[in-house]
């Protein structure tokens, strides 16, 4: 097996485990706190807390989608391989996965963390689509909008 296809093999692994971070923003119901609270209150928070819920697990299976797409890609191309130009085309492909699904739920995000954590990674995302050399997925400048996107989607 070559080198290349090896390292673009290693560098899939490192954004599957980058995407595995993100499986944090996997939100669980919190159970209710001792007393009742104002119905106005209990209406905002409950609110506030579906939809982050909400969006954060459409945002989440937009990166499964397609970093987890990628990855299956990269194990395929071990036993047939394709052409580089092939290969640039399937990462675009599972990068605009990505950017598509985030960007549809920034306008449904009512937390203001929610919406910038999901506009810095489809950002960073379509700049590494621009650069000329997007099978280098072992990018680090996707490090911290990943890490963004787990914190704000976090508990």
């Amino acid at each position: 097996m070559s080198t290349l296809r090896l390292r673009t093999l290693g560098g899939l692994a490192a954004l599957g485990a980058l995407a595995a971070l993100a499986a944090g923003c996997e939100t669980t119901a919190e159970p209710a706190a001792g007393g009742a609270p104002s119905s106005a209150a209990a209406s905002t928070s409950v609110d506030l807390a579906a939809n982050k819920k909400t969006v954060c697990e459409a945002g989440l299976q937009a990166v499964k989608a397609g970093f987890g797409g990628m990855a299956d890609d990269a194990i395929a191309q071990i036993d047939k391989p394709v052409s580089k130009a092939e290969q640039d085309r399937l990462v675009r492909e599972h990068y605009t996965t990505i950017v598509t699904g985030l960007k549809a739920q920034v306008a449904q995000a009512a937390d203001p963390a929610v919406r910038t954590a999901f506009e810095n990674l489809a950002g960073a995302i379509e700049k590494r689509m621009a650069d000329k050399k997007p099978m280098e997925v072992d990018e680090p400048s996707l490090k911290e909008p990943i890490e963004g996107f787990d914190t704000a989607c976090g508990d």
